[in-house]
């Protein structure tokens, strides 16, 4: 019979680096890893059929300041442009 013979165990310890390091490059183009962004807490309506308009002027703003962080070249500018127009037609057509 043979013995089975077993491989050479090492251990190491890996480091990650932090998310303000990292440097994708992808196409030619170099994007840098910016911090994630937070996640809201999302307002519950109480009334649904009572118009809260503060509640879609403090999400307008919101998508404003985001659009313009993740906006950082021409590929997502053109993206971010793409789902805001689609918006745009969902909410034309959420008053027929």
């Amino acid at each position: 019979m043979k013995k089975k013979v077993k491989g050479e165990q090492t251990k190491g310890i890996v480091q990650v680096k932090p998310k303000s390091e990292i440097v994708v490059q992808k196409h030619g183009i170099v994007y840098k890893v910016d911090e994630q962004v937070k996640e809201e807490k999302k307002p519950k309506l109480t009334n649904v059929y009572s118009a809260d308009f503060k509640i879609i002027d403090d999400t307008i703003e919101s998508i404003k300041k985001i659009s313009r962080k993740v906006s950082t070249n021409e590929y997502s500018t053109n993206n971010v442009y793409l789902i805001l127009q689609n918006a745009l037609k969902r909410i034309t057509l959420a008053e027929k």
